[in-house]
């Protein structure tokens, strides 16, 4: 659990400074690349998911 906050907090400081640092085009690429790359994680959590169901049964 204290890993989870660990990399929850990292992340937060990671947005916090390109908050600062970017400028709004480079802030809405970085959503963008963010966001894709969420779908990506959650694709390939759900088609895990997906074959350890089918390979345990």
């Amino acid at each position: 659990m204290g890993r989870i906050i660990r990399i929850v907090f990292f992340l937060a400081l990671i947005g916090l400074i390109a908050h600062r640092l970017f400028s709004r085009s480079q802030k809405r690429a970085l959503h963008e690349v963010i966001q894709i790359s969420a779908w990506v994680c959650v694709a390939a959590a759900v088609l895990a998911i997906l074959w350890h169901w089918f390979i345990g049964f």
